[in-house]
């Protein structure tokens, strides 16, 4: 394989997962079917950023940008639409009251970043970086599912990681806030990241990207009920027979 591919944390997440779901998506360009959870993130960050945007912020010009930027692709039935609807509507009216009380300024908002991790391209996309009056910083990741991860998990996580360095390798500055923000019960659950961390992540991330060059694909059968082509893959014993 050639060594110029680009990496990100969507892409080292799913080699985590299983490095033959990496290969169907990433080399085979196999698509996961569109659902409803997919296509209701895609519509809630695209409404935060249209909003945040936008030179004007009320209660109703949010709900605008979320009409336009509501899509039925993905849902199952129409009641399914209805409810996520109603929900989004919800989540959106508690960011709102939140938003209105922050001390910070939203400098960014879908913040696309392109480094290196090695002689490996790296990008990526920070949904959300604040400045406060002191001159500090946040970064912000934002959660559209039902569960509120704990605090262990929150510190753990790996594209948190990468925000943090690529804040401080692209954007020159280091985060002394970072936050995972869970738009559904409207939480916010603070971690940090110290150098260590950091390297350990990008140690992670180059050893993953050097078995992408290597083209080692094995398939990791133990994930196949969760994996989204368990009925193509030919490895999975939940294939549909042909």
């Amino acid at each position: 394989m050639r060594n110029d591919f680009k990496i990100s944390y969507s892409r080292i997440n799913t080699y985590l997962f299983c490095s033959y779901k990496y290969k169907l998506i990433y080399v085979d360009n196999l698509y996961i079917p569109l659902n409803a959870n997919i296509t209701f993130g895609h519509i809630i960050h695209k409404s935060l950023e249209s909003f945040h945007r936008g030179q004007r912020h009320s209660l109703e010009i949010l709900f605008e940008c979320y009409d336009e930027a509501w899509k039925n692709d993905g849902f199952a039935y129409p009641q399914q639409i209805f409810e996520y609807y109603k929900h989004g509507r919800q989540i959106l009216k508690n960011y709102y009251k939140s938003f209105c009380k922050i001390k910070s300024k939203v400098l960014y908002v879908e913040k696309a970043f392109d480094t290196n991790i090695g002689k490996y391209r790296f990008i990526g996309i920070i949904d959300r970086i604040d400045k406060y009056p002191d001159g500090s910083y946040e970064i912000i990741d934002y959660k559209t599912h039902m569960k509120v991860w704990n605090q262990e998990d929150v510190d753990k996580d790996l594209q948190l990681s990468f925000y943090a360095y690529a804040c401080k390798n692209v954007f020159n500055f280091y985060p002394s806030k970072i936050s995972m923000y869970f738009l559904s019960e409207n939480k916010k659950v603070y971690t940090k990241r110290l150098q260590n961390e950091i390297l350990d992540a990008i140690s992670i991330a180059t050893t993953i990207a050097e078995n992408i060059a290597a083209e080692n694909f094995n398939p990791n059968i133990s994930k196949c009920q969760n994996c989204d082509f368990k009925l193509k893959c030919k490895h999975s014993k939940y294939k549909t027979e042909k």
